[in-house]
């Protein structure tokens, strides 16, 4: 009689495998049933002209989006005192003056409160 019993090592070993195998096709399971429930299961499947409105840009000078990229752009501030816009670069000495909490602004703000409260 030849019986084929297979070593310990070898049972284990298929037994690691076959979990293995059935973690991955459950995984894939969830993974198609999630995109079927949210709705994006189907979008792999549009032309390559349509993709191209949605591809990601890496390119120097430009966002993610192939826009021309201005970080200056919306770096503005509102002085509270005079209401002027002022580049955010430029604000702090300008608040200094408009306000006369620097060494020379005093001077230059009493003279600008005084021409306001004359008129």
């Amino acid at each position: 009689m030849n019986i084929n019993v297979c070593p310990p090592w070898q049972a284990l070993a298929q037994d690691i495998l076959s979990d293995l195998v059935e973690d991955a096709c459950l995984g894939l399971c969830f993974e198609v049933h999630r995109a079927v429930k949210q709705g994006y299961f189907f979008l792999d499947d549009t032309d390559q002209e349509s993709m191209r409105d949605f591809e990601i840009v890496d390119q120097p000078g430009l966002d993610v989006f192939g826009q021309v990229y201005n970080q200056w752009k919306n770096k503005e501030c509102v002085c509270p005192n005079c209401s002027r816009s002022i580049a955010a670069s430029r604000f702090a000495p300008h608040l200094e003056k408009c306000l006369g909490m620097g060494r020379n602004s005093s001077r230059i703000a009493n003279r600008r409160f005084d021409e306001k409260s004359a008129d």
